[in-house]
Formats: structure tokens, sequence, C-alpha cells
């Protein structure tokens, strides 16, 4: 799992410099792409994503492994999603989301494992995320495996994402499906 995430990493690092613009100085962590894919049925489909690279660690421990905060837009389906290295127990799990000194708001969310890595699903409305988020400096989202055995912290930093949040919510809106 760990050579998926830095795979997914290094795509980041490699894309933001290709097909999407100069991410410029007040892009900050974030990176932003839009691409045209071909159909199973021979038709063609936009999808975009937008991500942030934080990192994590144990409840209570210093965070020092990367964790992506992603925003998709597939042709179906629009979701925000916590990509890590960790094998995650499937289940249902509360996250708590802190902004800046804000209170900690609680959001529903589903864990699991795939072959490329854990994964932390928000089941709340990719606009409302995104709303929450917009305009602030840092974000830290607490969460737990589907057992609630294995506690996470994640702190994302949230510079930049005013950038791209426009572009990415228009080709969200255009992706058709």
């Amino acid at each position: 799992m760990r050579s998926y995430l830095r795979e997914t990493l290094a795509a980041i690092l490699i894309v933001s410099g290709c097909g999407s613009g100069e991410a410029g100085p007040d892009a900050g962590d974030w990176r932003f792409n839009a691409d045209t894919v071909r159909s199973a049925d021979g038709s063609f489909r936009q999808t975009s994503f937008l991500r942030v690279v934080g990192q994590e660690g144990p409840e209570g421990e210093p965070r020092t492994r990367p964790v992506i905060l992603s925003f998709d837009c597939l042709p179906d389906n629009a979701g925000s999603t916590i990509m890590t290295d960790q094998a995650l127990r499937q289940g249902s799990v509360e996250t708590r989301l802190t902004v800046d000194s804000s209170p900690p708001l609680r959001l529903p969310a589903f864990a699991g494992t795939t072959p490329s890595g854990g994964q932390v699903v928000l089941t709340v409305p990719q606009d409302s995320l995104l709303a929450l988020l917009s305009g602030h400096q840092r974000a830290v989202i607490e969460y737990a495996d589907g057992a609630g055995s294995s506690r996470t912290t994640a702190e994302f930093r949230l510079t930049g994402l005013g950038v791209y949040q426009a572009p990415f919510q228009k080709a969200c809106a255009e992706r058709g499906g």
C-alpha cells in the first residue's frame, strides 16, 4: 500500500505541472486536474480532482506520514475521501473536523481498505465540505477505522484552496453522467 500512496503523490506532483496550468505561489499544497477519458461505451467523459497532501499520525502522536484529502468528480459520482497508507477496517465511522480554532464538527463517513490503500469516504455533500474549508488556514480531521480500534489525526493546510475551488466546481458540474 505504501507504494500506491507514493505513486499517487508522485502523480499529483507530475499532474500539477501539466494540463491544469501553472499552480503559482497562491496555490499552496493544492493540486487540481481535469481530464477527459473514454468510457466503456466509447463516449468521452470529464473527470476531475482537487487534492491536498497533509500529514497524519496516531491520535496524540506526531503527524509524520503523508495523507491525501481528495475531492473527486467522476462521471457518475462526486466524493470526498481521505486516502492513507493504513489498512482500515471496514465500517461506518464518525470523523471530527476542526477548521482553524472553530469547535469540531462531526461528519459521517465510511472507512475501508481497497487494494490501493485505506480510505475514509466522507458522506457529506462535496460542495458543503468545500464551503466549510473555504477561507481557512488549517483543517484537522480525526478519524478511526470501522471497528474504532485505530484512531488517527490528519492535518491539512488549506492555504490555496480558493485558487482552485471555483475551477474544480465548474469542471465537476460539467462532468456529465
